[in-house]
């Protein structure tokens, strides 16, 4: 996985997309036109545009599933009080926003997840 930084405040979804993908984080904009925030929906409509493989729907974080599928799209409920995507990949957490970090997520709450599947 190679790191993808958003660049502006509201594409950490398209950047995530971008890592998945392989692609250049212009063409993911270009195609799902936007360069704002995103919803699942979008993601998903992407995910199933480019032909990538991954879980039907989003997953909450709950007593039944603890964690995430161990290479998933993470929604975040950020410490600034806004939504934001990261991906979690190998044991380890791309964050469009704030890098690669290994160890424990400390920048928001992990609430639900979206499996990816290679």
């Amino acid at each position: 996985m190679e790191l993808v930084m958003q660049p502006t405040p509201e594409t950490c979804g398209q950047a995530c997309i971008a890592m998945i993908t392989g692609r250049e984080i212009e063409e993911v904009i270009r195609d799902m036109k936007t360069d704002g925030p995103t919803s699942i929906g979008q993601l998903i409509e992407i995910l199933n545009f480019y032909g990538m493989k991954h879980a039907e729907r989003n997953t909450r974080i709950s007593k039944k599933n603890p964690v995430p599928h161990e290479y998933s799209i993470l929604t975040v409920h950020a410490d600034g009080g806004y939504t934001h995507w990261a991906l979690l990949y190998d044991g380890k957490f791309y964050d469009p926003e704030f890098g690669v970090i290994e160890g424990a997520y400390t920048h928001g709450k992990i609430t639900s997840f979206l499996g990816i599947y290679e």
